[in-house]
């Protein structure tokens, strides 16, 4: 979704609540506030423990030389019975290029753990994942976390499964929900859509379980991971590299 059009479906529709942080969870499956393998949540809890910025850096780099997923099941650490391209939900609208999630050149890729280059990692896209973590942490620190004077609400998509339970997907946010995490809130108030929240009840009508692309039990296991998290760190044992570009 385009992210000024997403900014302003939010802000006419987005239902405002504060949520357990352990209900989070980033596009990859790495659930927070749970003491689990999450990229991003590790950085910054190396930081607030006292680890240089140099030693979060090495940490968070060493994941990303290993972490090259190719399809779906790899990047969410789950076995699925086909081969489906990265990012591509059996309740999608259309069907996904599976090229898209692997770009040209580094700095093509939209994300740094979403996206992945042949020729490597973006120092530059690493440099801004740098300043995004310490920036949230230095401010949250400093001002505590107030999304309405800084505009920074966090943005999420709400799943819920057959027995009520909820997780929350965060389409925008990840720094500043993994500062929050390591700097010990338990809690944090984000903003969802509620047309757009996807019940697990309503499986069968997923447009891609619909069309036969997916079958409901890759479907199921698809959506169990946003509640049971991704233990996978690694994908490749042959490590990319860190491009000047």
């Amino acid at each position: 979704m385009n992210a000024r059009f997403q900014l302003w479906l939010f802000r006419l529709f987005g239902r405002e609540i504060t949520v357990p942080l352990s209900n989070c969870v980033h596009f990859c499956g790495y659930r927070y506030g749970r003491g689990e393998f999450n990229p991003y949540e590790n950085y910054a809890i190396a930081r607030v423990r006292g680890a240089s910025e140099e030693q979060a850096r090495g940490q968070f780099v060493d994941f990303l030389l290993f972490y090259r997923p190719r399809h779906f099941g790899e990047a969410l650490g789950v076995e699925l019975q086909r081969r489906y391209p990265l990012w591509f939900y059996p309740w999608s609208r259309s069907v996904i290029n599976p090229a898209n999630a692997w770009c040209k050149e580094p700095n093509d890729c939209p994300d740094i753990l979403t996206h992945f280059s042949e020729r490597g990692i973006s120092s530059r896209g690493l440099a801004a994942e740098y300043g995004w973590l310490e920036g949230s942490l230095r401010s949250i620190r400093e001002h505590g976390f107030q999304p309405g004077r800084f505009r920074s609400i966090v943005q999420a998509r709400r799943f819920v499964r057959a027995d009520g339970s909820a997780a929350y997907l965060l389409l925008d946010g990840n720094h500043r929900v993994s500062a929050l995490s390591a700097l010990g809130y338990t809690k944090v108030p984000l903003q969802y859509l509620p047309a757009a929240t996807l019940y697990e009840t309503a499986l069968p009508v997923w447009r891609q379980v619909r069309r036969n692309l997916y079958s409901a039990d890759d479907a199921a296991r698809v959506f169990s991971v946003y509640f049971d998290g991704n233990r996978r760190s690694r994908t490749t044992g042959e490590p990319s590299r860190i491009v000047s570009a």
